[in-house]
């Protein structure tokens, strides 16, 4: 019984860290995409394109207020938007968003820093469709 505890413990310690690894990037991918959803949302009921930015900024902050800073995520997320056609917010037309956070909390920590010191960097991207019934007045 005590040799299997003896050789178990060195086996499941390095599987127990790379399940929660795991499950913090799989957390922080699911937050960006989320974000990347919010924002293209916001983008695409917008009442007018001047409004866009400052309604994506507003989904920018509370997100990373709320949410990411919650997983441990204290960096600005980049965000850039790209239309399929000009205007923006004209009928049918496509937005892209893509979002890119860098998650620090994913270093490696400890002994094993001496590995990497960069952040981990998670890319999510979301298209909408602008209302097909949307007043370009």
């Amino acid at each position: 019984m005590i040799e299997f505890i003896v050789l178990t413990i060195p086996l499941f310690l390095p599987f127990a860290l790379y399940l929660g690894l795991i499950n913090s990037q799989t957390q922080a991918a699911y937050d960006a995409h989320n974000l990347a959803r919010q924002i293209s949302r916001a983008f695409v009921t917008s009442p007018s394109e001047d409004l866009t930015a400052s309604r994506v900024k507003a989904v920018v902050d509370v997100f990373s207020r709320e949410v990411l800073s919650r997983h441990g995520i204290q960096r600005t997320p980049e965000v850039s938007i790209s239309c399929a056609q000009s205007p923006c917010l004209s009928p049918n037309n496509t937005i892209k968003v893509t979002v890119a956070l860098d998650d620090d909390s994913l270093k490696p920590s400890g002994y094993l820093r001496g590995l990497s010191n960069k952040s981990t960097r998670v890319i999510a991207t979301n298209t909408e469709i602008v209302d097909p019934w949307r007043s370009t007045a």
